[in-house]
């Protein structure tokens, strides 16, 4: 089988993606091959792209995608030719019409969700589920702080959080995505960006938390960010520092996070999070049920054709993003 392939031939900008094509084998033990309906386009390819997480030449890229079953190898049981699957996480080369996946790493799609909602939000769904679901227990009232709550994991765990009970404190990067996180369901939004320091933002989001500071914060920009969302906290407060957007934060002292209040930090990877199957399948089911019941809903930025993928990181560097970039193969 022939499909077209997006293969890296260098690391840097959106020019070093290239369309090709190659032609498939049938599935060997534990594998499927998937022809892809639609494939979700994350920061992290770009990351990939970039150089940034070292990878050999030439490269595959793209974590996520929906599609059907064409054929299934030996000892593959729980899935036939013919289902509608989604997968996210890996390994890479969703940036392509068809491919061999370990069938351990797809899960079905329920009926009434599409391909394109699926691309559009289950690597995004999986990401806000662990970090709303598995970080730490949310109380009613609780405030907690997210940043970049108008993007694509921003929009999928302002709801969820919401649900969950919390006050939700959202950044934005500019004026014009203040609506688009209040519509999440934010309950305050702070437009970082406009001269104020990390000192002075802190001081705002202590006035609308009486004085307490927040009891996570989920950030996912990095260096910009950081040194705002630990200042945020409150006493034994939690970091969930998941992204580095605008690079990678500096080593913090441990005497820091105990003169600031006993504080926590992790640096979580969904990779650990979906390792195992049940803990996959599990979070699988949170996110469709909430798609489901109207808890999330897809947003699409903008959908191109496969062999438009610079084009589309493009889109996603720009930050003029509302949601999700997917793409369709031909």
């Amino acid at each position: 089988m022939k499909v077209d392939v997006i293969q890296g031939r260098g690391f840097g900008g959106p020019d070093v993606l290239e369309l090709s094509s190659e032609d498939l084998p049938q599935p060997g033990p534990g594998e499927v091959l998937v022809r892809h309906a639609a494939i979700g386009v994350n920061f992290i390819d770009i990351l990939q792209r970039r150089g940034e997480l070292g990878r050999d030449l030439p490269y595959r890229l793209g974590l996520e995608a929906a599609g059907e079953v064409l054929a299934t190898g030996p000892d593959v049981t729980d899935l036939a030719e013919g289902d509608r699957i989604a997968y996210a996480g890996g390994p890479m080369g969703a940036y392509a019409g068809a491919r061999l996946l370990p069938a351990a790493r797809a899960v079905r799609l329920p009926d009434g969700i599409d391909a394109d909602t699926a691309a559009a939000t289950f690597f995004k769904g999986l990401t806000a589920d662990y970090l709303v679901h598995r970080m730490r227990p949310i109380a009613a009232g609780d405030a907690v702080l997210f940043t970049a709550a108008a993007g694509g994991v921003g929009q999928l765990a302002v709801p969820m959080l919401k649900v969950a009970g919390a006050t939700v404190i959202g950044t934005v990067g500019s004026a014009d995505k203040v609506q688009a996180a209040r519509d999440a369901g934010c309950d305050h939004v702070l437009v970082l960006g406009t001269g104020q320091d990390a000192g002075q933002a802190a001081d705002r989001i202590r006035d609308w938390t009486g004085g307490r500071g927040v009891a996570i914060a989920y950030d996912s920009i990095g260096r910009a960010t950081f040194d705002l969302s630990l200042s945020a906290l409150a006493r034994f407060g939690l970091l969930v520092s998941y992204g580095w957007a605008s690079g990678d934060v500096d080593p913090v002292p441990l005497a820091r996070l105990r003169e600031m209040g006993s504080l926590f930090v992790t640096r979580p990877t969904i990779a650990h999070y979906t390792e195992r199957r049940e803990d996959l399948t599990a979070g699988a089911a949170r996110v469709f049920a909430a798609l489901q019941d109207g808890t999330i809903r897809p947003h699409v930025h903008a959908t191109l054709p496969l062999a438009q993928a610079g084009a589309a990181q493009a889109l996603i560097e720009s930050r003029a993003t509302r949601g999700s970039v997917i793409l369709k193969p031909d």
